[in-house]
């Protein structure tokens, strides 16, 4: 007969291998999960340092790709644009150094200065809707667009009659007193900002946009440029990299199909600049493109004309 003093000292037995099988199972356990951890980790880190080299690789052909244009641009656009007045219109959102990237880039290529005009932030507002409809149904810039038509084309309209050439004949489309009160009745309105006595008849017209919060924004400055191309020779809308993934004009006239205004995504690059100003020399031929390195676009820049013929 099997004692109480032995029964219980197996019972303690068996307690105890079991207590120790679990202590080595548990190590064990922790011990392939902390491997499999590190195995991961060692992993993720080479995978992160190969995609870093690839990005450092990219950037660097990116810039190198970019200064080379930067050296071609003078010799390729040289006197594309020469004697031809071009307008900047500025809308909200856009960066003063795009904006100087773009006047320099058709000076350098022989276009002549027609004047800066700022869009201001009001002109953009839904709550003054109605007092820019109003402006514009009283100014005197002849023909007015249709009543239904939406803001962007209400004052697409107005600064086209005040700021831009025919394209039919390059003739102002207004007397030079009715172009001094459209654009002084808009400025004391707060819709545009732009310095007196610089804003001459211009015969294309170069959109400077930049990212927006709100996609009606966007909106309205791509229908303010359809119109101006209307009333001009043409017009390119240009925008930065940056706003690649947000909302600007490019966006909205890309998606929209529209077939008349050239775009520019690429404007704070050299390649960018290049681009402006062969689409804008292509808009006074009857062409249109979407230019850059967003997915929407076409081609990097427009196509060069064949050289002169030996």
């Amino acid at each position: 007969m099997i004692s109480l003093r032995r029964h219980v000292l197996t019972l303690v037995a068996v307690f105890l291998a079991l207590a120790i099988g679990v202590v080595l199972g548990s190590t064990s356990v922790a011990t392939s999960i902390r491997d499999s951890l590190v195995e991961r980790q060692e992993t993720t880190a080479g995978q992160l340092e190969i995609t870093q080299r690839e990005l450092t690789q990219t950037r660097l052909e990116a810039d190198r790709l970019d200064a080379l244009a930067g050296e071609l641009t003078p010799a390729v656009t040289a006197d594309r644009l020469e004697d031809r007045p071009v307008l900047v219109v500025v809308s909200p959102g856009a960066s003063d150094e795009d904006v100087r990237a773009v006047t320099d880039a058709v000076s350098e290529a022989g276009g002549v200065d027609a004047g800066r005009i700022r869009i201001t932030d009001q002109a953009v507002a839904p709550e003054a809707d109605a007092e820019l409809s109003a402006l514009v149904a009283n100014l005197p810039i002849g023909t007015a667009p249709a009543a239904d038509a939406d803001l962007g084309t209400q004052l697409g309209t107005a600064l086209g009659r005040a700021a831009l050439l025919r394209k039919e004949d390059a003739k102002p489309h207004r007397e030079d007193d009715d172009r001094a009160t459209v654009l002084t009745t808009l400025a004391d309105a707060g819709m545009i900002e732009y310095e007196k006595g610089t804003i001459r008849p211009g015969q294309l017209a170069v959109v400077v946009t930049g990212p927006v919060d709100d996609e009606s924004t966007a909106a309205r400055i791509a229908s303010l440029s359809r119109t101006l191309d209307a009333e001009g020779a043409g017009t390119v809308v240009v925008s930065p990299i940056s706003s690649g993934g947000g909302q600007d004009a490019v966006v909205a006239l890309r998606s929209s199909g529209q077939s008349d205004v050239s775009t520019v995504d690429t404007v704070g690059s050299d390649a960018g600049r290049l681009a402006t100003v062969l689409a804008l020399a292509g808009q006074l031929d009857g062409e249109q493109g979407d230019f850059g390195t967003r997915q929407d676009a076409t081609a990097a820049a427009p196509s060069l004309p064949p050289g002169p013929t030996r």
